[in-house]
């Protein structure tokens, strides 16, 4: 294998580090402009902002960042004027001066970036194979999320595709196995490769697995066109929807998974989308027929509750049975098992 050179990644701010690794190009430029209107913009922080500019492919915001940097502190030589074309003049005439330290601080980055502007795409992506390869986990951590970024703006460069590469280093047994780690990585890519489908249904399932319900609903909704044309993409969809107590929507989402999986001629499919669909029917008729209840007391909650059982036991064919208690003696707990036991009938008889 051959030698994998170790990348200058920069040390930047938990916060921008954070706002990068997710990818989320619109969320920087809110942060980017926050931060110049702010009393501590100066030209580290411009420098800092570039390596966040750089990591997710914003090539020429980066540079000009780079730029702005120089601007704001002349006297570091930031950019080297070699060829004489911005004269002395234009420069500020009282740039404020800077201690050895940050001054040191400021050449490193703008080094590092220069480093990093212009780095083959495959020695990043061998840095970051030989990080994530004996454990899987290290993409969702931040050297790791910064280097995946660096590759993801020079993609034309691989001699392969990327997409298939990581979908076998983090597939279906990773995401198993730590569901938090799988979407720290596949978000990102979701969000800087929007045509990756695989990338957005495990970052939009595992949003909703792990109840991050509008993230989830943030995924969905920027699925392209034909992403929109997926059984599994309404599947996640009607999933949400339920998770939201919104059952007619995960019907409607439900029936259009079904209609799909079968003109794809996928009967297995169309199948599990019935049977899902079957089961929040049940969630839908209490939601429709339950009567309005606000202000009633316990009994009558449990009266309209048991009195919609008795109809959905009567539809479907099952015999409710319970003990009953002592004459003249009420008995809640053995009326409370009676209801676990129905409902679970019922579920069956679905």
């Amino acid at each position: 294998m051959p030698r994998v050179p170790h990348l200058p990644l920069p040390e930047l701010p938990e916060v921008l580090q954070r706002l990068v690794a997710a990818g989320d190009a619109a969320a920087f430029a809110n942060s980017l402009a926050s931060a110049r209107k702010g009393g501590g913009w100066g030209p580290l922080q411009a420098l800092q902002q570039a390596h966040g500019a750089l990591q997710l492919g914003l090539l020429d915001q980066a540079d000009q960042l780079v730029v702005e940097a120089d601007a704001l502190q002349p006297t570091l030589a930031l950019v080297p004027d070699r060829w004489g074309l911005w004269p002395i003049a234009d420069a500020p005439q009282s740039s404020p001066q800077l201690d050895l330290e940050l001054a040191h601080r400021c050449v490193q980055l703008r080094d590092q970036y220069l480093q990093l502007r212009h780095q083959p795409a495959l020695d990043c992506w061998r840095q970051w194979l030989l990080a994530v390869q004996p454990r899987w986990q290290a993409a969702a951590e931040a050297p790791q999320l910064a280097l995946m970024g660096l590759l993801l703006g020079r993609l034309e460069q691989l001699p392969a595709p990327l997409e298939p590469a990581v979908e076998q280093l983090i597939g279906e047994e990773q995401v198993a196995a730590d569901p938090a780690a799988a979407l720290a990585i596949w978000a990102p890519l979701c969000r800087r490769l929007p045509q990756w489908t695989y990338a957005r249904l495990k970052a939009a399932d595992l949003s909703l697995q792990l109840q991050q319900l509008s993230s989830c609903a943030e995924l969905l909704g920027a699925a392209t066109a034909e992403q929109r044309q997926l059984p599994w993409l309404l599947d996640i969809e009607a999933r949400l929807a339920m998770a939201q107590q919104q059952p007619r929507a995960a019907l409607a989402a439900w029936e259009e998974a079904i209609r799909l999986a079968g003109s794809q001629g996928d009967a297995e499919l169309a199948e599990l989308f019935r049977q899902r669909r079957r089961e929040a029917e049940w969630d839908a008729e209490w939601m429709a027929e339950s009567p309005a209840l606000v202000g009633a007391t316990g009994d009558e909650r449990l009266d309209a509750f048991s009195g919609n059982l008795e109809r959905w036991a009567q539809r479907a064919g099952v015999e409710l049975t319970s003990t009953p208690a002592a004459a003249g003696e009420a008995d809640p707990e053995a009326f409370a098992a009676f209801l676990v036991a129905a409902s679970g009938r019922l579920a069956l008889a679905g």
